[in-house]
């Protein structure tokens, strides 16, 4: 049996060897970077690990070689697609559901809307006409992020119509309708942002201790604590910590 492992530049893969040594499973390594891997049993390297399917097909190629037991992906790049494999292969751990919110800003607030779970307003934007739609709605300044990057940078600052105007000029969103931009837009929060780990949101997603994320709140002027964000944040826990969870062996650890 086989524990595969993703990680696109190596930096998770040297701790594997020592944190799943008593799994008494073979190691398989999908990783974008060459160069030698002591302790797995097999290694792939793909090339343009973060863009087409070539991780997908590799994982693919494992399963059908060996029984493979679980999949470890720590790196935010990986979450969805890991996801979608353990449903695919019937492997335990995180669901595509969870990762996608996770992973997605806007999916995360529709699933604290319909939990009835105040938020602090956010849209996604796919043309030009959708930044100028909210900038009326909103008033400006506006913040436009990247909606599916990890942490979801920081795009562009807009405090007026004309850093708009300039914006869209420079490029910021594709003239070809048929490219869809995935962009977010926001107003500016009513409140001290505040940043907690550990507090699962109830009903929403679950604690799960191989996936460990962070809750970004606004104080409201009105005493409400809406949600700001939601993150996948590796850094709450030890790497060896999550690579157990990951891997199914016990339960975590508690850090002291």
């Amino acid at each position: 049996m086989t524990l595969v492992v993703l990680d696109p530049d190596g930096r998770y893969a040297a701790d594997c060897p020592a944190a799943l040594a008593d799994a008494g499973q073979d190691l398989w390594l999908v990783t974008g970077a060459a160069g030698p891997r002591p302790g797995f049993a097999q290694v792939t390297v793909v090339e343009r690990y973060e863009h087409g399917a070539a991780v997908e097909l590799a994982v693919l190629d494992a399963a059908a070689r060996t029984e493979v037991r679980a999949l470890i992906a720590l790196d935010p790049v990986d979450q969805v697609r890991a996801a979608g494999l353990r449903e695919h292969l019937g492997l335990p751990g995180q669901r595509p559901a969870a990762a996608q919110a996770l992973a997605d800003p806007i999916t995360a607030g529709e699933l604290l809307a319909a939990a009835g779970i105040a938020t602090t307003p956010r849209e996604e934007v796919r043309r030009i006409a959708d930044l100028y739609l909210w900038a009326h709605r909103w008033g400006y300044p506006l913040t436009v992020r990247r909606r599916l990057a990890a942490g979801h940078p920081v795009l562009v600052e807009l405090a007026d119509e004309a850093a708009l105007r300039a914006a869209v000029a420079g490029g910021l969103l594709p003239y070809d309708p048929a490219q869809v931009a995935a962009l977010t837009v926001e107003p500016p929060p009513a409140g001290p942002v505040e940043v907690a780990d550990g507090e699962p949101l109830a009903g929403v997603l679950p604690a799960d201790p191989g996936h460990p994320y962070t809750v970004e709140t606004v104080r409201a002027p009105d005493g409400g604590r809406p949600v700001h964000a939601v993150h996948y944040r590796p850094a709450a826990r030890p790497v060896r910590e999550l690579l157990r969870a990951q891997a199914g062996l016990d339960l975590l650890e508690v850090s002291r």
